[in-house]
């Protein structure tokens, strides 16, 4: 039986789903977008004997994850803070759970095989941390790591290996850092490597002083447990509305004074301050991942007042939303291209609409944003956003029998984006017969330097001024 290896196992998972696959010097790297669903995962190792599996997943079939449990001398530390998994083993007698919060360790043994499964339609975040039992490490191994070759040591003559635990809030941010920063550059790398410590600290520190089959002992029984892990579910969920106790008592049958004492021990805090909490991580979420603007982020996370948000969010993160939105883009390079194509003959104002909705729409979905620039029958765009999306953009636009003879100017990444607010403007050169249509953001040709702009300086330049007129008119008509 081979030892654990988190990169190879991922793969083998990208095997199964048809993924993308990308492996580097920090790590290995699966994406999806197919009929199994769409996410992401990673995999790294700390060091010898300590490696970690994170995934954000948003399934439309199963997934099994079986390999990974096919490795001798291995304990799991598993944590999803997101949805639910399930497990089971020959040695079990029926699947068990793995549910949102709970603390879980998974062990392997010569006659044990085992698999977790991802239910079908659901959305799930979580990771898995493995620690090994590693032989003939050298002299100047860590103390660390000494001592978690240790615990493998104490446990492997167990007859039981897995342990089912309490469900608590407390591993929670650990894994959020885990699952949301990526491993490129070194102040990432030690966030990371910070988070999966914090994260196995808490969950061997909680688990008692047996790693076997138990439930925790607290305040309210598993039925009700499972209740305030609902509702827990249904107001993340549904942040977009006011959720009065009283509702809650009627959805899950506990009353007023059970559900707070059960938000307490289970999140360490009241029911107020927990839909508080996640509508300030879902706005984050926005600001890092959308180019919504400060009031419509307000609207969808139930909120009714902007400087509420504003001051809330900054007791939290320390800057202002819109200060963090210009950080973040800073901070986290984005991938850029930018190409010209000659526009099919016979192009209508018509055929520049749709393709303007219909980019707002997918590009939307795709986290991509950008412009495009209509001029003397040739398109010029600019996309920013996921490479991998943008790149799987580009070959469909290149099919496209509205354009041909696509042409790319520039490709890389940058720090940040040109055009953060919107997702896709047009411009056009006749913009006056479609200044009726009140959707679209329209510059002036005379404003814009359309000589040279094949060249990728010139190219900047065009796009950096297309940015600076839309945000002065935008500015004014608000």
């Amino acid at each position: 039986m081979k030892s654990f290896d988190a990169i190879n196992s991922l793969k083998n998972i990208t095997l199964k789903i048809d993924g993308d696959f990308i492996e580097n010097a920090s790590g290995g790297f699966l994406t999806f977008k197919n009929k199994h669903g769409k996410g992401n995962a990673k995999a790294f190792k700390l060091f010898s004997g300590l490696e970690v599996l994170s995934f954000n997943l948003l399934t439309s079939e199963a997934i099994y994850i079986e390999n990974i449990f096919k490795n001798k001398n291995c304990l799991h530390f598993i944590f999803c803070i997101e949805g639910f998994l399930s497990h089971y083993s020959n040695l079990d007698k029926e699947k068990k759970n793995i549910h949102r919060l709970q603390n879980v360790i998974i062990g392997n043994n010569k006659n044990k095989s085992s698999c977790i499964v991802i239910p079908a339609n659901t959305k799930v975040k979580f990771t898995i941390i493995t620690v090994l039992h590693v032989n003939n490490e050298p002299r100047y191994q860590s103390q660390l790591s000494n001592l978690l070759s240790n615990l493998m040591t104490n446990v492997s003559n167990t007859e039981n290996y897995t342990y089912f635990g309490e469900i608590s809030n407390r591993t929670t941010p650990f894994v959020e850092t885990i699952i949301d920063t990526n491993l490129s550059g070194l102040a990432n790398r030690l966030l990371n490597e910070a988070a999966v410590l914090k994260t196995l600290s808490s969950q061997y520190s909680s688990r008692g002083n047996n790693i076997k089959s138990v439930e925790n002992k607290n305040p309210l029984s598993k039925t009700d447990t499972l209740e305030i892990i609902k509702l827990s579910d249904y107001i993340s969920q549904n942040l977009h509305e006011t959720i009065p106790l009283k509702k809650l008592t009627s959805i899950s049958g506990l009353n007023q004074k059970k559900i707070q004492k059960g938000f307490q021990y289970f999140f360490d805090e009241t029911v107020n301050k927990f839909t508080t909490n996640l509508r300030i991580l879902k706005a984050k979420e926005y600001l890092e991942e959308t180019d919504y603007s400060i009031s419509e982020i307000v609207y969808k996370i139930g909120l009714n007042s902007r400087s509420y948000f504003s001051k809330i969010f900054k007791e939290k993160y320390g800057l202002i939303p819109k200060d963090y939105k210009k950080f973040h883009h800073l901070s986290n390079p984005t991938f850029q291209l930018s190409y010209y194509s000659e526009a099919a003959e016979g192009t209508t104002k018509k055929d520049l609409i749709s393709i303007l909705e219909a980019s707002k729409k997918n590009n939307l979905e795709y986290g991509i944003s950008g412009c495009l620039i209509y001029y003397k029958a040739s398109f010029y765009q600019i996309l920013e956003g996921p490479k991998n999306e943008i790149l799987n953009l580009i070959e469909v636009i290149k099919k496209d029998s509205r354009n041909k003879n696509l042409n790319i100017i520039f490709q890389g990444m940058k720090s940040g984006r040109i055009f953060g607010e919107w997702n896709m403007a047009l411009i056009q050169d006749d913009f006056a017969s479609i200044e009726a249509n009140r959707e679209l953001d329209i510059i002036p040709v005379e404003f814009l330097p359309m000589t040279d702009i094949k060249n990728p300086l010139a190219n900047k330049y065009l796009w950096e001024k297309a940015r600076n007129y839309l945000i002065v008119n935008q500015e004014v008509d608000k």
